[in-house]
C-alpha cells in the first residue's frame, strides 16, 4: 500500500479510516518510519498516526513511544473528566485497585492513557475485521470509587457453545435461530462473569445500552450471588429485582395508554409530521395520566454506580486509565485504531423529533 499517499490524505483532511488500511501491515512500517525521519512536520505526524493505527504503541519505535508516554503523563494530571457518549456496554467494579481488575479480566500490557484518549480508542473498537472488537479493553481510573471496564475478556466473546456465523444455514429462519442461540449463550456468560467478579470485589455490575435500537440489559451480582439480571431481549430469563427500578416500567412493558390513542393522527407527505404528533400526544397523555417512564441500563447505572455518560468535573478521579490487551490481543496484536489527536469530543446530542428544522 502507498503509505505516503495515505499520510498525505490524512494531512489534507480527506475522509479516511482504518477500513482504508485493510491491505497495509508490518511490511509498510519501514516506509512510514522513513517519512517520520525525512518528511515535513504535518506528514511526519500523519505517519506516526498510521504507525499507531497499524501496530499499536509498539509500532511507534523507541523515540516516538517515549514521546507519546511523556505527553500522556503530562496530560493525565489535572485532566477533567468528559462525559462518554455511545459507550454501549461496560462493567462497573467498586474498587480503586486497577491491578486487581486487570488480573481479574485476564488483561496484560497496560498502557497509560488519558481518559479522553481511552474513550476515543474504545469508540473505535468496532471498526475493522477479525478480532478488532475483542483484542483490547479500556479500563478507566477509579471514578467516585468505581473502576469501569469497557470490553470483555477474550474467553467471554469466544465461549465453547458459540457457533461461528460462517457455519450458519443460509435459510433466514435457521440463521435467525442460530443468532438467538448465540445471544442466549452470551447472556449466560455475562451473568457468570459478574458472579465471579463479585466474589473477588464484593460486587460487580454489567450494563448494556444499544444506541442503534432499544436493546438494553443490566446485571448485578454481590458476594458471589446473582442479585439481578434483566435483558429486554429475554425478559423470561430475569432474576431478582432492584429498588432502583421502582417507579419505572421495564423496557419490555407497554405503556398503559388508552386504546386507539394514536389512530386519528393524519399522515402527510412528510413522515416526520406523523412522528412529531405521535411524540407530542404520547408525552401529553403520559403527563395527564401520570404514567411512569421506562428504565434502561443508563437509568440503573446512574442510580447504582457511575454512569460514563454522566461523568464530569464533579467526578472524583483516582489513578489513571489504561488500554490493555486481552488474550486475543496478545495473540493477534493491537486492533487498528486511527488517532489524529489525543482528545475526545463527545458527539452532540441527537436532534429531537420535535425539532421542526428536520427534513
Amino acid at each position: 500500500m502507498d503509505m505516503r499517499a495515505a499520510a498525505e490524505a490524512l494531512v489534507a483532511g480527506e475522509r479516511f479510516s482504518v477500513w482504508d488500511l485493510d491491505k497495509a501491515g508490518p511490511d509498510d512500517f519501514p516506509e512510514l518510519r522513513e517519512i517520520r525521519r525525512t518528511g515535513k512536520p504535518a506528514l511526519r505526524n500523519a505517519a506516526r498516526a498510521l504507525l499507531f493505527a497499524l501496530g499499536g504503541p509498539d509500532a511507534l519505535g523507541e523515540y516516538d513511544l517515549a514521546l507519546f508516554r511523556r505527553l500522556i503523563r503530562s496530560r493525565i494530571d489535572g485532566e477533567v473528566p468528559v462525559a462518554m457518549r455511545g459507550c454501549e456496554f461496560w462493567y462497573a467494579i467498586p474498587t480503586t485497585d486497577q491491578a486487581a481488575v486487570l488480573d481479574a479480566f485476564g488483561l496484560s500490557d497496560p498502557e497509560p492513557v488519558t481518559m479522553s484518549l481511552g474513550t476515543e480508542i474504545w469508540n473505535q473498537h468496532y471498526l475493522g475485521p477479525g478480532h478488532q472488537r475483542c483484542a483490547r479493553v479500556y479500563v478507566s481510573p477509579a471514578l467516585d470509587g468505581w473502576t469501569l471496564v469497557f470490553g470483555r475478556p477474550s474467553e467471554d466473546l469466544h465461549p465453547a457453545d458459540i457457533t461461528e456465523e460462517s457455519s450458519w444455514s443460509t435459510d433466514p429462519r435457521e440463521h435467525y435461530q442460530a443468532m438467538l442461540a448465540n445471544e442466549q449463550v452470551w447472556r449466560g456468560v455475562d451473568r457468570e462473569r459478574c458472579v465471579v467478579l463479585s466474589r473477588r470485589f464484593g460486587a460487580a455490575h454489567h450494563y448494556y445500552r444499544s444506541h442503534g435500537d432499544s436493546m438494553t440489559s443490566w446485571c448485578v451480582a454481590e458476594k458471589g450471588e446473582l442479585v439481578r439480571f434483566y435483558d429486554v431481549a429475554a425478559p423470561e430469563e430475569s432474576v431478582g429485582e432492584l429498588a432502583a427500578e421502582n417507579g419505572y416500567l421495564l423496557p419490555h412493558e407497554d405503556t398503559p395508554l388508552p386504546e386507539g390513542w394514536a389512530d386519528d393522527i393524519p399522515h402527510t407527505e412528510n413522515p416526520l409530521d406523523w412522528q412529531r404528533e405521535w411524540v407530542r400526544r404520547y408525552q401529553r397523555l403520559k403527563t395527564e395520566l401520570g404514567l411512569p417512564d421506562h428504565c434502561d441500563a443508563d437509568t440503573i447505572a446512574e442510580a447504582l454506580s457511575v454512569h460514563p455518560g454522566e461523568i464530569g468535573p464533579h467526578t472524583r478521579v483516582e489513578g489513571r486509565g489504561v488500554i490493555a490487551l486481552t488474550g486475543c490481543g496478545r495473540k493477534y496484536g493491537h486492533p487498528r485504531t486511527l488517532l489524529t489527536g489525543l482528545t475526545y469530543t463527545p458527539a452532540p446530542e441527537p436532534p429531537s423529533l420535535l425539532d421542526e428544522d428536520q427534513t
